[in-house]
């Protein structure tokens, strides 16, 4: 591979947050190449969030011959703050340049209708996942991301949805935040080898409650509706189509899934 570093980026991500990113670097004196091939570049630096890393995850062929340095520019950058805290961008650029040692990330790998889909943060089937629909479907995450109330979105979204969408979700956990700042697993961890399943179904009234309870939550609740589990692989089977995302991206519908799961598999700064 050639090339110090290549620049992948999502002029949409956080309705133009990412391109504001990338001008801030060119403004504060980053000599940032123009047309090189991310495919051909060992370090990758990337500007977007959870959505932009994790399309560039499965676009490319073998992941873990690169390096990746994440810089915030998208609507929920869990993964970012995970990481990095609220580091800036600029702050984050002179740490890989000075050579900062960058940290193993689990790979948990999906199988959905016949294909495979890697992912960081999380992957969900049911309610979460049919919000992810929605909101990529509809205009209301770039009108809400606009205004800076990005989080509004989730919530009305997950309004619509809660009156006609299955009360079930299962979500799969390498990370604790997921969008729409819920917590549903606060002790999972990127690098430890294992998932964290997160399993809710309640009656459709009591589904609100539910997931307030799961909001910015700092420790692990408990509740009638709910379980818990750790693994390292897994198979789910579900009674009628259900909707998929995997980091926020919808994958279409499925009646099964399988989860592998890939120990350090690749490295992030």
């Amino acid at each position: 591979m050639t090339g110090k570093f290549s620049i992948y980026y999502n002029p949409q991500a956080g309705s133009g947050r990412a391109r504001d990113v990338l001008k801030e670097l060119r403004v504060t004196g980053y000599r940032l190449p123009e047309d090189s091939d991310y495919r051909d570049c060992r370090d990758i630096v990337v500007i977007g969030g959870d959505g932009t890393f994790n399309r560039l995850l499965n676009e490319l062929e073998r992941p873990e011959e690169h390096r990746f340095v994440l810089l915030a520019g998208g609507t929920s950058n869990s993964l970012y703050s995970q990481i990095s805290g609220k580091e800036s961008a600029a702050d984050k650029m002179r740490r890989y340049l000075d050579g900062a040692a960058f940290r193993p990330v689990d790979v948990p790998q999906l199988i959905c209708n016949g294909q495979t889909w890697r992912f960081v943060n999380e992957a969900s089937v049911g309610f979460a996942a049919a919000i992810a629909r929605e909101i990529e479907k509809r205009q209301t995450k770039r009108l809400f991301n606009r205004l800076h109330i990005n989080e509004l979105a989730y919530i009305a979204t997950a309004f619509r949805c809660w009156r006609k969408d299955e009360p079930m979700m299962l979500s799969l956990n390498n990370n604790r935040r997921i969008s729409g700042d819920l917590y549903p697993c606060p002790n999972a961890q990127l690098d430890d080898g294992l998932i964290d399943v997160f399993t809710l179904r309640c009656p459709r009234l009591r589904l609100p409650i539910e997931l307030t309870r799961l909001v910015k939550a700092t420790r692990e609740v408990h509740s009638l509706y709910s379980s818990r589990e750790q693994v390292r692989e897994g198979h789910w089977t579900f009674d009628k189509p259900l909707p998929v995302e995997i980091d926020g991206n919808p994958i279409g519908e499925t009646t099964e899934i399988h989860l592998s799961l890939y120990d350090k598999q690749i490295q992030v700064l």
